[in-house]
C-alpha cells in the first residue's frame, strides 16, 4: 500500500472514530440532561469538529495524488454536487406541489460522497 494511502485510512479512520464517538456521546447527551440551548447546539455540534478533520485528510490525501488521479477526483466530485444540488432542486419544486415528506439537510453530504464514488468508478471505466 503507498504511504500515501495509508497516511489517508489513518487520518481519515481516526476522524471517523472520533465522529461516531462523539455522535454517539453527544445524542446520549441531549436525550439524557436536561439542558440549556446553548448547550444543546453546541453538543449537537461536537461531531462536527471530527468531521472537519476528515475533510482536511481528504484534501490532504487529493494533494497526493498524481495529475491523472485528481482530474478523476475532481470531476467526480463536481458531478456529484451538480447532481446532488439539481435532486435537491427538483424536490424543493416536487415538494411545494406534491404532498411529499420533507428530507434533512444531514443527507445532503452522504449522497454526494456516495455519487462521487460512483461516478469516479465509472470515470477511471471511460478513462482507461
Amino acid at each position: 500500500m503507498e504511504p500515501a494511502v495509508r497516511r489517508y485510512l489513518i487520518h481519515f479512520g481516526g476522524a471517523m472514530l472520533g465522529y461516531t464517538a462523539l455522535l454517539f456521546a453527544s445524542i446520549y447527551a441531549l436525550n439524557t440532561y436536561e439542558l440549556t440551548p446553548v448547550w444543546r447546539g453546541t453538543l449537537a455540534l461536537l461531531p462536527v469538529l471530527p468531521g472537519l478533520y476528515g475533510l482536511y485528510a481528504v484534501m490532504v490525501f487529493y494533494h497526493s495524488r498524481d495529475e491523472f488521479k485528481r482530474r478523476v477526483i475532481s470531476e467526480s466530485m463536481l458531478i456529484a454536487a451538480l447532481l446532488t444540488g439539481f435532486a435537491c432542486f427538483a424536490y424543493g419544486f416536487a415538494e411545494g406541489a406534491v404532498d411529499l415528506p420533507s428530507i434533512s439537510l444531514i443527507w445532503v453530504l452522504p449522497v454526494m460522497i456516495g455519487l462521487s464514488g460512483l461516478v469516479a468508478c465509472v470515470l477511471r471505466w471511460r478513462y482507461r
